[in-house]
């Protein structure tokens, strides 16, 4: 038996003990896939922000307007390299043709040090914007390094689709806040449009191995908040806020769980999760509900490299009026306590009195027990008016090395019994810096005895930071020899992990708008820097019929968007975005395609050279075919707008290193049988 297919053993025996979500439930079982699955259509991927070169992004979230199906608002987290610690912000970009174009904005009085940002709807219409703010020194503020001058929540709010804000109200934080979730109350009952906003605090700042889960509320709009109400204390590990619902009658659920410190503890394969039940707007609240566990999103003995890696699981409730399925709560997360990374499911029909044995969403084949880990993380759950379900997650099924991964995609129309087949989102991968490197791990059947390693009393002594840090190292050597304590020859592995453990953030976006259809948001690296790509996706009805169709020139039925420009002056190149938008009240299908009709000239000579393009023979006009980036259907609906397209030509100072070329469109014009 190989090193590997043991470590899977001993998980396979922790998932028994640990997985059943409540007293008869049985163990794990995999998703059914519905004897008809539900026809799903892709979308192009849209970058939405407008400068490939502005700063990585990644920690998203998607709001749909709630009567307008083309208005949708987004944030993320930002920086300006690659790494996001100190000097995080928050992006909010919006979009008025339903994910189409995007539009960067700036709220007012915006501060550095923000992170965990999140939107949500009301009743009314009224859209909010949240997240933490910890300072412009982050990173320290984090670690708990260095003292905390601005912690606290700060909230904006829309009426009128982003044309004009209110805000920021800041929420007052007895302790500094973390991962803020906030929910709005769309039933009928007293509570009506009533915001709450839940949150933990960063580490166990007031009491040593203490933490607290915390509370406010607004009645009008976010304008104003209740003081912060106390909701639980725990100690041993620390409580983690996840999405509180409302449900119709008004019941407010705050969920959460708890995670132990280090993470490579044996404690982190059975996490607990927990509800708080309140049915008078969060006055009083019933005891906590343990009703789940779930476990830790890497392997414990490789924590060295997956050390961002930590399950953050999604909580929804069908809220809508319309939907068969109302008051149902869905939870994603993903675990590893199978020994292989999945991505899993659950739900509850009583209002969180119970819940469903844990259904594995992914549908990938097995990896060879002596190949790479297959990593997939950070799943998200949305729901249309219709009840059908919708998941997303971070999947690296397609990559040999499982260093790439792609967005992917399943639905439900039953409520969660079965799901479709999983779906790539992500027309690109999205890699790993090139110059990262590998790590070296030793297997050895002898014991591994350092005399260097600080005893009890050094471990006092250190600070609560160098005594964490220390405590994960020793935790995932005893964790690295548990997994491996029945080898039989020594080996030495040399893993890209580190490559595999690229951080998209501790959650991505996912929502439904008006006219049912999802909108995923995702953190992409096919660009270099880090990101935030969205799609359109269909769920349901039949595949798109054949019809008459003719290759014409389009004409003005499209237009040509530009993107941002990169020169080169060594080469003389400059590339470029290029994609096409459907202005007409048709359909247009592949193929479609871009032509150079003609290169301009100045001073008698061509302003440019096109380097890089698809014309199938010297000498024939240079064209880039958009075919394959125009979604799972090939076709541009009206008003929908391609993928981007890569460009390059080559300028010369002789000419004045400007470029210009007239173009032509054609493509196939879907038109009436």
């Amino acid at each position: 038996m190989s090193n590997r297919a043991r470590v899977v053993k001993s998980f396979c025996v922790a998932a028994v003990a640990s997985v059943a979500l409540t007293a008869g439930h049985v163990a794990a079982q995999q998703a059914a896939t519905a004897p008809s699955s539900p026809h799903i259509s892709i979308g192009p991927n849209i970058r939405t922000s407008e400068n490939i070169s502005s700063g990585s992004r990644n920690e998203c979230w998607i709001t749909a307007g709630q009567t307008n199906p083309q208005f949708l608002i987004a944030v993320a987290q930002s920086a300006a390299g690659e790494n996001l610690g100190s000097g995080r912000t928050s992006t909010t970009m919006i979009s008025r043709n339903g994910g189409q174009t995007w539009r960067e904005i700036r709220l007012p009085k915006q501060e550095v040090g923000a992170f965990d940002p999140m939107t949500a709807i009301g009743p009314d219409g009224r859209i909010y914007v949240m997240h933490a703010l910890i300072g412009a020194d982050m990173g320290p503020n984090l670690a708990g390094t260095t003292a905390r001058s601005r912690s606290t929540i700060m909230i904006w709010s829309t009426t009128n689709d982003g044309l004009t804000w209110e805000g920021p109200t800041e929420l007052h934080s007895p302790l500094p806040p973390d991962h803020p979730r906030m929910v709005v109350d769309h039933s009928n009952g007293p509570n009506r449009g009533r915001l709450y906003v839940a949150w933990n605090e960063v580490s166990d700042t007031l009491l040593d191995k203490k933490y607290h889960i915390f509370l406010h509320y607004s009645d009008d709009g976010g304008k104003t908040f209740s003081r912060p109400k106390l909701l639980d204390v725990q100690d041993g590990g620390k409580l983690v806020t996840t999405e509180p619902v409302v449900l119709s009658d008004g019941t407010l659920l705050v969920t959460y769980y708890q995670y132990f410190w280090p993470l490579s503890d044996p404690q982190n394969d059975a996490q607990p999760f927990y509800i708080l039940r309140s049915t008078d707007g969060g006055a009083t609240f019933d005891k906590p509900e343990k009703i789940f566990t779930v476990g830790s999103s890497a392997w414990r003995h490789l924590r060295r490299d997956f050390g961002r890696a930590f399950t953050l699981p999604i909580i929804l409730a069908d809220t809508s009026t319309t939907s068969p399925y109302r008051d149902h709560i869905y939870a994603v997360w993903d675990d590893v306590r199978e020994g292989t990374s999945n991505i899993w499911f659950t739900k509850s029909i009583d209002k969180g009195r119970t819940w469903s044995a844990p259904t594995r969403l992914n549908d990938n084949a097995p990896s060879d027990p002596n190949g790479p880990p297959d990593f997939r993380m950070t799943p998200v759950v949305a729901v249309n008016d219709a009840g059908v379900v919708g998941v997303a997650w971070y999947d690296r099924r397609d990559d040999p090395a499982r260093r790439c991964w792609k967005q992917y995609f399943t639905a439900s129309m039953d409520g969660g019994q079965t799901f479709a087949p999983n779906i790539a989102v992500s027309t690109a991968p999205s890699c790993p810096a090139k110059d990262a490197q590998p790590s070296v791990y030793v297997f050895n059947t002898g014991d591994d005895t350092d005399e260097t390693w600080p005893s009890e009393e050094e471990l006092a002594q250190l600070s609560d930071t160098d005594r964490r840090m220390l405590s994960e190292t020793l935790g995932i050597k005893r964790a690295l020899k548990e997994a491996t304590g029945d080898i039989t020859a020594s080996r030495v592995r040399v893993a890209f992990d580190s490559g595999r453990n690229a951080w998209p953030g501790h959650y991505s976006g996912l929502t439904a708008g008006a006219d049912g259809a999802f909108h995923a948001l995702w953190a992409d690296r096919r660009n270099g820097l880090q990101q935030i790509f969205t799609a359109r996706i269909e769920v349901g009805g039949k595949p798109p019929v054949p019809v008459t169709a003719r290759d014409v020139d389009l004409g003005d039925r499209v237009v040509l968007l530009g993107g941002p420009a990169v020169f080169d002056a060594a080469t003389g190149t400059t590339t470029f975005d290029l994609q096409v938008r459907n202005v007409s009240n048709e359909t247009i299908q592949a193929p479609l395609r871009v032509s150079v009709s003609r290169i301009l000239d100045a001073y008698g000579k061509p302003t440019a050279t096109v380097v890089e393009h698809d014309a199938p023979r010297r000498g024939d006009a240079p064209m880039w075919d958009f075919s394959e980036l125009l979604g799972s259907e090939k076709r541009l609906a009206p008003g929908q707008v391609s993928e981007a397209r890569r460009v390059k030509i080559r300028t010369t100072e002789a000419t004045g290193l400007d470029g210009v070329f007239e173009f032509r469109v054609t493509g196939v014009l879907l038109t009436s049988k």
